[in-house]
């Protein structure tokens, strides 16, 4: 049986979608620099972040995946309503985790992070992103926050 089961990409994909579109409102227009796709398998989460073009030009070291919880948009599909659906995908996540033996545990961290950038790259998830004020240098990625190992699109 795969670590990732067959539904866990189609059932982000729709998450990301959905609450990626309602993102749009609080942004007010201002252009978006990076998207990050924060997974923890450990915690059992998943969040989305977004760096502006403003924060980035008024620091550029905000790009770094260790700054992320300073982004003013840090975490803000937890605000987002229809991100509660990712709630099971976490539990899921958590659980594969938990299950495996200590050795695995770093092999299953990476499926689901691989996993996440695999649905980042699904036309209904890209077209959820053109909906978004972009600056040019717009990006999406998923990075380990223990390796710094980038899985996402541009990597």
């Amino acid at each position: 049986m795969p670590v990732v089961s067959d539904d866990w990409i189609p059932r982000l994909v729709s998450a990301l979608a959905v609450a990626i579109r309602e993102f749009c409102t609080p942004l007010g227009g201002e252009r978006v620099v990076c998207l990050d796709i924060g997974c923890f398998p450990w915690h059992g989460s998943i969040e989305l972040s977004a760096l502006t073009a403003v924060e980035l030009e008024a620091d550029p070291l905000m790009l770094s995946p260790r700054e992320v919880a300073s982004w003013r948009f840090y975490n803000f599909s937890d605000s987002v309503a229809s991100w509660t659906q990712t709630a099971e995908l976490g539990k899921r996540m958590s659980q594969a985790y938990y299950a495996a033996d200590d050795d695995s545990r770093a092999a299953i961290a990476e499926a689901f992070m691989r996993a996440c950038a695999i649905a980042a790259t699904v036309p209904e998830v890209e077209a959820a992103f053109r909906s978004l004020p972009q600056d040019p240098r717009f990006r999406v990625r998923v990075v380990h926050p223990d390796s710094g190992q980038e899985f996402g699109p541009a990597a």
